[in-house]
């Protein structure tokens, strides 16, 4: 029954099934209420993280993106970074558009210990830099470090500290800035940086045959020495010099200075004593007359003896004549012809080591000369020394056998240039008369030439005359005024680098002024340590050495058709505000300092607080109108991070503060920390280690410069 029921139940439900299918079309249908579908729940969605940027150091090259921000990027190395280093030459192209050397320009690295230049080292460096793309800055025209010492010290040993009493004649050297104390004819004074030899003015002759006559008072019978330095503004040129009483010697001159010199030995008196007749444009500096003179021109009374021994007619090396003979240290007396005053051999008598002990132990005596009991002989000679010293000399009587004279070890200290000497002796008894010489009295060389004995009183008759030697033409500045002879040869050294290297920018002068007192040229008294030469101490002073130093280098750049800008350089100009004002007080008042040149070594360990002295040292200097270059920038530090931001700083300062027109640009004192003049545990440079690391400080310059030129410094 039940089984039925479910049976009817079913049908039913089937036929209500099929009359709702079969419901005509506008019959509504049933609406079956539909339960809403559920969505599942929404999460937050997390966005995919971007791509991390990374810096592509090696984009662009550094040097190039300076250029765009109107910057000239430099840096110093030494020829040992120079030498076989392909990693320095690949950050020279890459990264730097100039180069300074730091120690190759100076003068202990061109002048050798003789004065001779060379340019070997320095040139193969420029060559080198010159192929990776680097324009060269010349450093340094004057320092009073790392200058040739041996040389210099040679020559100052050599110069005199003032002219010999014997000079006759005033206005030798024309600095006067006439020709008084001269009959002059065809001549006019030059005033000139180069064509004088030294100080500021010499004697030009301005026609052919021009004539100047040397106002001197000369006294007959007596040698005088005639000495001049000359050049010729023409390819050619002579000096013909004519003594009072008609004797002539004649020299051709040449481009370069040269010295010249003769003796003469004046027989009579005449209208003048001296007469230099010229070629048009050779120019005569330094006239210098040396004998006894100042007689009032009375002639002496005359003599029966005239006898000279001057070496001629030997040969070199011992000692072998028949007018001179060695009595005591044979081994260190000879005939040379290192050194003479007259013709090409003269004696020398050589204790430079101290071989004796006593003056006696080198000794050298003439032969007898016969002499009259009464009369008065005057016994001369010409004599020089290594360096100034006592020297000694004894007149003996009878062949030796008695001394008459009580001369010994009483005559003056030889000087280290050939001069004339002489000693007046009274002959009281005996026939004969020898001259002894003694060497051993100091560590020192000792030079003899033209010994000669003369009556001077006695019988009426005139000394014989000698013929004139030809002039002797010489480089040497020996003799010369220590300021005179200091002089030229910085002179020379200006001219001689400017006219040799093609570059930018000069360091004419480096480290003006002085630590203490502050703000003070630098002297002897305020410069202190090993290896100081100041070169202010020989021109009139400091002041005047770096007017000069200024002078000559424009002057030499334009003999030699060239352009540089010529600075002044100095250190502490941002630590120091009083040297800074001294410093900018000069350049102000100097136009041919055409640039200032900070060098902008800098120490965070002890000078924490830099930022602001750098932008008052910039704005100070370029308120001066010249070019601003930081020279020689490096920085200590004992934090990467902190000396990065330091460096950025420094660059944007630079280049905010200093207008495009006075920019000379930033140059790096060094490559690598390890070579560094601070030593590499300071840290001051840009790279580090064997391999040359960039530091953070290479990267903070790099993206400041990507930043200021829109550069993408990012990898793509």
């Amino acid at each position: 029954m039940m089984r039925m029921k479910r049976i009817w139940i079913s049908v039913l439900l089937a036929a209500l099934a099929a009359g709702v299918v079969s419901c005509g079309k506008d019959d509504p249908a049933p609406v079956t209420p539909q339960k809403p579908e559920e969505k599942p729940e929404e999460k937050p969605v997390t966005p995919d993280p971007p791509a991390t940027k990374v810096v592509d150091y090696d984009k662009y090259d550094l040097k190039d993106l300076a250029g765009k921000a109107g910057l000239k990027l430099g840096v110093s190395f030494t020829y040992g970074e120079y030498r076989d280093n392909p990693k320095v030459a690949d950050i020279l192209k890459r990264d730097f558009a100039a180069v300074t050397f730091g120690n190759e320009m100076k003068h202990d690295g061109i002048v050798q210990a003789g004065g001779a230049y060379n340019f070997s080292r320095a040139d193969a460096m420029a060559g080198w830099a010159k192929a990776c793309g680097n324009e060269l800055f010349g450093h340094t025209l004057g320092w009073h470090s790392q200058q040739q010492r041996t040389y210099l010290n040679n020559v100052i040993s050599q110069a005199a500290a003032n002219n010999n009493a014997s000079l006759l004649q005033k206005n030798w050297n024309f600095e006067t800035g006439t020709l008084d104390g001269y009959d002059a004819h065809g001549f006019e004074v030059l005033q000139s940086l180069y064509d004088v030899f030294a100080g500021d003015y010499a004697a030009k002759a301005v026609a052919d045959g021009a004539t100047l006559t040397v106002d001197v008072a000369v006294e007959a019978g007596k040698p005088y020495d005639v000495s001049f330095w000359a050049k010729t503004l023409a390819r050619e040129g002579t000096v013909k010099t004519t003594s009072g009483d008609g004797q002539e010697a004649q020299t051709d001159v040449t481009t370069e200075w040269r010295r010249y010199t003769a003796t003469f030995t004046i027989e009579s008196l005449g209208a003048f004593a001296f007469r230099l007749m010229a070629a048009k444009d050779v120019v005569i500096d330094n006239i210098r007359v040396l004998g006894e003179g100042g007689g009032g021109g009375q002639e002496p009374s005359g003599g029966d003896l005239d006898e000279v021994i001057d070496f001629e007619g030997l040969a070199t090396g011992p000692l072998n004549s028949p007018d001179i003979s060695v009595l005591n240290g044979p081994a260190y007396v000879s005939v040379t012809n290192e050194s003479v005053h007259s013709g090409s051999l003269a004696l020398k008598m050589d204790n430079s080591s101290g071989y004796a002990k006593d003056s006696w132990s080198i000794q050298v005596m003439t032969k007898s000369f016969p002499v009259t009991p009464g009369r008065t002989y005057r016994i001369s000679w010409y004599g020089k020394a290594s360096k100034a010293a006592g020297f000694q000399i004894d007149i003996r009587g009878d062949g030796g056998t008695k001394y008459y004279s009580t001369t010994y070890n009483q005559f003056p200290s030889m000087g280290t240039d050939w001069t004339y000497q002489s000693l007046d002796y009274t002959v009281t008894s005996g026939s004969e008369l020898s001259i002894a010489f003694y060497g051993g009295f100091e560590a020192v060389t000792y030079y003899l030439d033209d010994i000669r004995i003369t009556s001077v009183s006695g019988a009426a008759s005139l000394p014989r005359r000698r013929a004139v030697s030809a002039f002797t033409a010489s480089t040497s500045l020996r003799g010369e005024l220590v300021n005179d002879a200091v002089g030229y040869v910085y002179r020379d050294w200006v001219y001689t680098m400017v006219g040799h290297f093609d570059v930018y920018g000069w360091d004419v002068v480096n480290e003006t002024f002085s630590d203490w007192p502050v703000g003070e040229f630098r002297n002897a008294g305020n410069t202190t340590g090993e290896n100081v030469f100041v070169w202010g101490r020989y021109f009139k002073s400091t002041k005047d050495w770096v007017d000069k130093a200024f002078a000559y280098a424009t002057d030499a750049l334009s003999r030699n058709g060239k352009e540089a800008i010529l600075y002044l350089n100095d250190y502490d100009l941002e630590t120091s505000p009083e040297k800074r004002q001294a410093y900018c007080n000069y350049v102000k008042g100097n136009p041919q300092v055409t640039g200032v040149g900070t060098q902008m070594h800098l120490n965070m360990k002890t000078t924490p607080d830099l930022k602001d002295m750098v932008v008052a040292s910039l704005t100070d200097l370029k308120d001066t109108g010249r070019i601003v270059r930081i020279s020689e920038l490096d920085i200590q530090c004992s934090d990467l991070t902190a000396q990065a931001d330091l460096y950025k700083f420094i660059f944007q300062k630079y280049l905010e503060i200093v207008p495009p027109a006075q920019r000379g640009g930033i140059t790096i004192w060094g490559i690598n920390d390890r070579d560094s003049w601070v030593k590499e545990e300071n840290m001051p440079l840009l790279y580090q280690g064997v391999n040359y690391v960039r530091k953070p400080a290479w990267e903070a310059i790099y993206l400041y410069l990507c930043e200021l030129t829109g550069q993408d410094p990012y990898k793509e």
